[in-house]
């Protein structure tokens, strides 16, 4: 019979300290994958964490710059580590690990290094791998290897006493078992099964592919002598990563077939000699940026705690084996020796993979394995292929639910007959849904026809953004490139100028009345700078800026890197600019203009190039949470999403009801003034600039596209969205005129003008975070005027949001705050 079920683990200290818990929503929060789905293969390929990715993207970058071997050199310390935190996970000395392509290389080399002779005896558990059963296989058939195969106890384990029989029978050259297969949850006595090896004298290889980063693994405590695993899977590491495991005095007796110049040193014409540690298993080429960000992955899972991240797995593991269980229909094929992260079953009628497809539509993620990769195992219980779900740390309670309801409706729809296709009808069950909330098409449109309900849910999408101004642009373009499936919604056409970042240019600036805004000031400088990189376009031009208001006033500018000029010193400053009587202004040196039009065009063409889906002229008539997800009600149909990002400027109100009152929607008017470039009002004499005057604030840029000096005050009568927009009038030209003239001696007429729609809050802070009352909508808007400096940021900011990361520094601008009355 096969003993109880255990991980290998020390005996515990007579006080243990107390368990830790793991902080779900961190690893979430890490893990940007765990937001476009419920991922459940771990067993195949976890999802990768932050750090792993930054990892690998910096030695290729590093690579990129210097060449690979001086990036290798400089990385060496680094690679190094990683050697001694595989040591540490295997209870090794760091001389007993190799570091290798795949698990499956660790295996050959291995296997291949005991020069197995004709008559040679092979004792392999059942729960054997299939690329290690083909290799078993061939030196079988080639080399005249006994390959036995060892029976399972009742609870579908390796039956012991029949291990024990065998190693009695007669010599053994290895006794190999895979701690845990790929076809079950099943998990071997591997402690019991190192004992008897160890006790008649046999290698014991394991086979730790499936058990490493779920379970504890000491090699000591196990009596392995050889033990291989990959990095992909619960290890979180990437692709093409590999351990392999020799215990000495093992090692010393082992020689590669093929040694390479990474293992071995040429020391002569026809000689050479093998490295003395296990990287005489090493190839000489290998994928540095890989195993950095293997490393990584291991230094996270020290700081998890191997322990802790078991305890977490496993109970989510048994959950969902009981969840599944009881539903009608469905047959978990674990056997009664399974534990930890791996759940495998079958549903009546259905194959795996169609199975698998079905839950794929509703966007949860597993895999179907055939008998063919693991024969010994599965034909011996009449499996011709299971459905296989995995847990890992970013998994909760909500993964389940989604995961069980999905296989649940899967069931029922097979038990009515109907067969299930890649894009099901809605059920029943799922009736026209009104809108929430509306939003009307200021400009006039046909009447769109009522949605299509028999195509209504084909649509599902980790993220909609609503709005693709600059928040909306960039909103969209960052969670493009963090892979997830989202898609842009434009009510009008792109580009157009009926919102609040159509036009030319827009002000950058550090001076800021209150200390709130300086981190965020930072990161969006940083932001335009990542953004230039990435578009190939200038986008800022730093001129400097004065901001200028009355010495009095309650609340003066000020920023990082900002001073305060007196009327003297800003007119040497700026010549162009003359100061009222008891004026004084705050000189901010990286204050600049940004090309507005050649953003919104770089930001929306990045999106697209990493896959953003982008539709104009398609308004949105509604939304409404449900479940985890939103439905979106456009003129096209009903769509759903994980996430809604609602950037939608003037239009917010009508979007988000419950704001309404807090926004206040005016009417802006700008014009451009005749002027020289060459003068004092051109960028010699002038850079961007505001004035608090009794008109109102003035702000304008010098004279340098040609267009003159561009001026505009910041108020204007309250507007509705929806109405038409008349150019301006006569005396609001002549208001503003009137502003331009007191401060800027030398400028001519108007040339031209142009209006925008300001959003405003009483206390002039944007409103950025989570829709009260629904968590799956984000909003951002109400920029009050000077919000496109920060777009980039806020975009960055959003997709964090969306991804689950918090973004506590904009807690100043949270919707909440309108809500509750707090003042800031």
């Amino acid at each position: 019979m096969s003993a109880p079920v255990t991980a290998g683990t020390a005996a515990s200290p007579p006080n243990p300290p107390p368990p830790r818990t793991l902080n779900i929503a961190a690893e979430r929060a890490r893990t940007p994958g765990s937001f476009t789905g419920h991922h459940f293969n771990s067993a195949g390929a976890a999802l990768l964490a932050n750090g792993t990715v930054e990892a690998v993207i910096d030695h290729l970058r590093a690579e990129s710059l210097s060449g690979g071997y001086e990036a290798a050199k400089h990385a060496a310390p680094a690679l190094e580590a990683v050697y001694a935190r595989t040591a540490e996970l295997l209870g090794a000395r760091l001389e007993e690990v190799a570091l290798v392509e795949s698990a499956t290389a660790g295996w050959q080399r291995a296997v291949s290094a005991l020069r197995l002779r004709p008559g040679d005896r092979v004792l392999a558990a059942r729960s054997s791998y299939v690329s290690s059963a083909l290799h078993l296989l061939s030196v079988e058939r080639d080399h005249g290897v006994l390959v036995e195969l060892l029976p399972n106890g009742p609870d579908g384990a390796v039956d012991l006493e029949a291990l024990e029989a065998a190693l009695r029978a007669g010599p053994a050259a290895l006794v190999t078992a895979a701690h845990v297969p790929t076809s079950s949850g099943l998990v071997e006595p591997v402690a019991a099964i190192g004992e008897l090896a160890r006790a008649h004298g046999v290698p014991f290889l394991l086979d730790a592919t499936q058990s490493l980063g779920q379970l504890p693994v000491d090699m000591g405590t196990i009596g392995c002598d050889l033990l291989i695993g990959t990095g992909r899977k619960f290890l979180r590491g990437p692709r093409g990563t590999g351990l392999l495991a020799v215990r000495r005095p093992l090692l010393d007796r082992l020689a590669p077939e093929a040694p390479d110049v990474r293992g071995a040193r040429w020391t002569a014409e026809r000689s050479w000699e093998l490295v003395p540690d296990a990287k005489r298993f090493e190839l000489w080429e290998a994928a540095h940026a890989l195993r950095l960000g293997l490393g990584a992955a291991l230094a996270d899972l020290s700081a998890l705690g191997v322990d802790t991240v078991a305890r977490h797995l496993d109970t989510l593991g048994a959950s969902l084996r009981e969840r599944l269980s009881a539903l009608p229909g469905v047959h978990v094929t674990d056997p009664p020796a399974a534990g930890g992260a791996i759940v495998t079953f079958v549903v009546d009628g259905m194959d795996a993979s169609d199975v698998q497809r079905q839950l794929a539509y509703r966007r949860v993620h597993l895999i179907a394995v055939p008998a063919g990769h693991g024969r010994w195992d599965m034909d011996h219980r009449g499996l011709t292929k299971v459905v296989r779900a995995s847990v890992h740390v970013y998994n909760d309670e909500d993964d389940l639910d989604a995961l069980v309801e999905a296989v649940r409706e899967i069931v029922r729809l097979q038990q009515r007959g109907k067969a299930p296709s890649p894009s099901p009808e809605p059920s029943p069950s799922e009736p026209d849904i009104p809108p929430a909330f509306s939003a009307t098409d200021p400009e006039p449109a046909p009447t769109p026809h009522p949605p299509d309900i028999s195509r209504s849910f084909s649509r599902r999408h980790d993220a909609i953004v609503v709005g693709l101004g600059v928040h909306g642009s960039a909103t969209l373009r960052h969670l493009a490139a963090r892979g997830l499936d989202v898609l842009g919604l434009e009510q009008f056409r792109l580009g157009h100028d009926l919102g609040s970042s159509h036009g030319e240019t827009r002000m950058i600036r550090r001076a800021y009345p209150h200390p709130d805004w300086d981190a965020l000031v930072d990161t969006a400088y940083q932001a335009w700078t990542e953004l230039e990189g990435a578009s190939k376009a200038q986008l800022l031009d730093i001129t400097g800026g004065l901001y200028a208001a009355p010495d009095d006033r309650p609340d003066p500018l000020r920023g990082p890197g900002c001073r305060q000029v007196g009327a003297e010193e800003a007119a040497r400053i700026f010549p162009g600019l003359r100061l009222p009587t008891g004026f004084t202004a705050v000189h901010d040196p990286r204050a600049g203009i940004i090309d507005a039009q050649e953003t919104l065009r770089a930001q929306l063409t990045l999106a697209e190039r990493s896959g953003a889906r982008i539709e104009d002229n398609s308004p949105v008539l509604g939304w409404e949470p449900d479940g985890d997800e939103v439905v979106v009600r456009t003129g096209e149909g009903i769509l759903r999403t994980r996430r809604l990002v609602l950037c939608t400027g003037p239009w917010t109100a009508a979007q988000v009801p419950s704001l309404a009152p807090h926004l206040t929607v005016t009417r802006i008017v700008n014009a451009y003034f005749a002027a020289d470039p060459t003068g004092p009002l051109g960028p010699s004499g002038l850079g961007s600039f505001s004035v608090d005057l009794p008109q109102g604030l003035l702000y304008g840029f010098p004279a340098t596209d040609g267009r003159g000096l561009k001026a505009g005050l910041d108020s204007g009568p309250t507007w509705t969205p929806e109405a038409p927009r008349p150019d301006a009038t006569a005396e609001e030209l002549a208001l503003l005129a009137e502003a331009v003239a007191q401060v800027l001696p030398g400028a001519g007429p108007v040339t031209e003008s142009l209006t925008c729609l300001y959003t405003m809050t009483a206390d002039r802070r944007f409103v950025v975070g989570e829709v009260p009352g629904a968590p799956q909508v984000l909003v951002a808007s109400a920029c009050s005027g000077h919000g496109f400096k920060f777009g980039p940021a806020i975009g960055e900011a959003l997709a964090d949001l969306v991804c689950g990361i918090a973004r506590p520094d904009l807690d100043f601008l949270s919707p909440a705050r309108l809500l509750s009355g707090r003042t800031p």
